[in-house]
């Protein structure tokens, strides 16, 4: 009798052991299991990021002709959806002796505004062009184009549309490459959009 206790001890032994290992803790201050890499901070595009507005455009991807671009501006409910219709180069305005200076030249974009947000727009923000050689152009008032109307207006109730013709004055031997438009109140990484030309 005193032989088989003794037998089924020692077999018993192993099965004791493993459970008393598995059941306990980890000691205090002891390493656990590395936990995963915290992932690499993206900017989402929130308002108030701190990054500054022109790179952050720069950095991200341009739009093209026929692409819209969603405008948030400061101001509650100030949200513009921005459509590059067409561009041209060279401009030429209908009446036959209006032309830019010499060693200039005219270059307009088609731009339609649609009032998104809850509110009304106001004046409508700034546009630039830019050429490759990273010069920055702002819109001259030309009056109306062969290729139609200019952009105007004061303000855009919700809903309502705005389409005309912005014109740009630039060197005459520069090459424009990229358009910007930026809301009155913009804040970093809103209230403006990129497209490539």
């Amino acid at each position: 009798m005193r032989q088989s206790a003794s037998v089924l001890a020692a077999a018993l032994l192993p099965f004791l052991l493993f459970g008393a290992t598995a059941c306990s803790g980890a000691p205090e201050g002891a390493a656990l299991a590395p936990a995963a890499a915290p992932a690499v901070p993206v900017d989402d595009g929130a308002p108030g990021s701190g990054e500054d507005p022109a790179a952050a455009g720069a950095a991200s991807k341009d739009a093209h002709v026929g692409d819209s671009v969603r405008v948030r501006g400061r101001q509650m409910g100030r949200h513009l959806q921005a459509v590059l219709n067409a561009y041209v180069d060279p401009a030429v305005s209908v009446e036959k002796n209006y032309a830019p200076p010499a060693g200039k030249r005219w270059v307009a974009a088609s731009m339609s505004f649609v009032n998104v947000g809850g509110d009304s727009y106001g004046e409508l923000g700034r546009m630039w062009a830019y050429d490759s050689a990273g010069g920055r152009h702002r819109v001259v008032p030309t009056g109306e184009l062969t290729t139609g109307k200019p952009l105007v207006f004061d303000s855009l109730a919700v809903g309502q549309r705005a389409e005309g013709w912005v014109v740009f004055e630039i060197p005459e031997k520069a090459r424009i490459v990229r358009l910007q438009y930026q809301d009155a109140n913009m804040q970093a990484n809103s209230g403006e959009g990129f497209w490539a030309v």
